[in-house]
């Protein structure tokens, strides 16, 4: 398996084995479930399907609640597609629960969140602009503006993608190479070092670290 869907509980702080204080994000990932699985005959790939999050039936639509009865699932509200390899997926069958355990203590993970929504926002909180840098006579409620956006005749219009207030957060946002603390299966629990993208309860997708992967393989390929 190449991952798990969690939720975002919140911060805390644990000491490691050299007992220094450690601050790390808990994940609850206790409800994650296989719900399907695609293969290569049927579907031209392989990979497997988790669910995650109670819900009930009035809550989904009838092509989501279809999908899991003809796979025989239960209903999950969260569903996320994770390719692996044709005997990767032989592993796993249809209704298994995939727990906390799927990650050790020490290795490092990709987490994907959604970035908390802030609104409208103007250019010293959306862009990390300084303002104006002439606070002093002849200035008047202009600190924090943009300054000049475009030209005159030439071009004669501003450029696209030009840095101005606008909608600030929800944006998809992966944090790589965080370490995994600690892993509690009994609780379906998973210790992450530093922060995660998002807000709590927000659900999150933690993945082993792709840069680690690319590393091994590179070491791989130089060896032969």
């Amino acid at each position: 398996m190449k991952g798990l869907i969690g939720k975002k509980i919140g911060m805390t702080q644990v000491f490691n084995d050299e007992g220094n204080l450690v601050p790390v994000t808990v994940v609850d990932v206790n409800t994650c479930q296989v719900v399907g699985k695609r293969t290569p005959e049927k579907d031209k790939y392989s990979a497997v399907t988790l669910g995650f999050g109670e819900v009930r039936e009035k809550n989904l639509s009838k092509a989501e609640v279809g999908f899991f009865k003809k796979n025989g699932a239960q209903l999950r509200r969260h569903v996320k597609e994770f390719r692996v390899s044709t005997e990767e997926a032989a592993g796993f069958n249809v209704g298994e629960a995939v727990k906390a355990d799927l990650f050790t203590k020490g290795q490092l993970v990709d987490v994907t969140g959604v970035t908390k929504g802030r609104g409208f926002q103007g250019v010293m909180k959306r862009w990390k602009f300084k303002g104006s840098q002439t606070a002093t006579r002849g200035t008047h409620e202009y600190r924090r503006h943009p300054g000049a956006i475009g030209q005159r005749k030439t071009p004669g219009r501003v450029y696209p993608n030009k840095k101005l207030p606008g909608h600030y957060g929800v944006e998809q946002v992966t944090t790589q190479n965080l370490a995994v603390v600690d892993v509690d299966v009994e609780k379906g629990l998973l210790l992450i070092k530093g922060t995660i993208a998002g807000h709590n309860d927000g659900i999150v997708i933690v993945r082993p670290s792709i840069k680690v992967a690319l590393r091994e393989q590179h070491k791989a390929a130089r060896s032969k």
